[in-house]
């Protein structure tokens, strides 16, 4: 009952995030067509900040404004375009002090989402059995796991980790303004794993042994995931599947094996 009011829930906000993009490119496309006819348009309408702003108002309703990626872009192409409405405006001076105020506020309004939620109890049960939670803002952090679930939290820093689990379940990693590479080759998992992502403006890189399956199914904007496998010799063990999921925006994930 519950996956099938996800999956509802989940198609709902597809279908409305096609509608939504639809009507974007719909109103880009009449504005480009008024400005050729010779109709005076204001410039900062076709400027990169919109672009953002219009990436942010697309990754909201594509995820039920459940997370803050949408308020970040919206709220770094605000920023660059408000100089176009106060020419006073020092962007200078007010962008980086916003970001990070607008980091602040994601972390302190994060626990009040239910995905969220699910994630603490993750977690409670990686401590429970004696793991740890790799969690990094401002320095890098480099250590060896050998607990069945994985958590990574890297927030404009790096993170490097050894996972040493021979019965891997799962987990998250997310990389905002940051980096993780995660090494899997001494790890192993059994079935189908998944692995939640979510990247903005940061990179991340697993190593995982060359029989393991990876499903890509990570959606964003402007982000790349790429398997550097593909010429690999060896099979793919339909046993040993990596689920990826989750989203990247202006962001990317590299996929290798030793």
């Amino acid at each position: 009952m519950e996956n099938n009011k996800e999956k509802n829930s989940y198609e709902k906000n597809n279908e409305s995030a096609r509608i939504v993009a639809g009507l974007m490119l719909v109103g880009v496309g009449a504005a480009f067509l008024l400005r050729n006819m010779g109709f005076i348009l204001p410039h900062w309408l076709f400027t990169w900040p919109v672009i953002l702003i219009l990436a942010g108002i697309y990754s909201g309703v594509k995820h039920n404004f459940s997370n803050f990626t949408w308020l970040i872009l919206m709220g770094i192409g605000g920023a660059f375009l408000a100089g176009d409405f106060y020419p006073g405006f020092n962007i200078d001076r007010a962008f980086w002090p916003v970001l990070i105020i607008a980091m602040g506020v994601m972390f302190i309004l994060r626990p009040r989402n239910e995905r969220w939620s699910s994630r603490r109890r993750w977690r409670e049960r990686m401590h429970h059995e004696s793991g740890t939670t790799a969690f990094n803002i401002g320095g890098p952090s480099s250590s060896t796991d050998s607990s069945d679930f994985l958590f990574v939290d890297s927030v404009f820093s790096g993170v490097n980790k050894n996972m040493m689990s021979k019965n891997f379940q799962g987990g998250s990693m997310r990389c905002v303004f940051g980096g993780a590479e995660i090494n899997f080759m001494q790890a192993d998992i059994n079935g189908t794993v998944e692995l939640k992502v979510e990247l903005l403006f940061g990179g991340a890189k697993i190593i995982v042994p060359a029989n393991w399956t990876i499903v890509n199914e990570i959606d964003g904007m402007f982000h790349e995931v790429d398997d550097k496998r593909k010429n690999s010799t060896v099979l793919p063990d339909p046993k040993k599947v990596l689920l990826l999921k989750g989203r990247a925006n202006f962001g990317g994930m590299d996929v290798r094996s030793y």
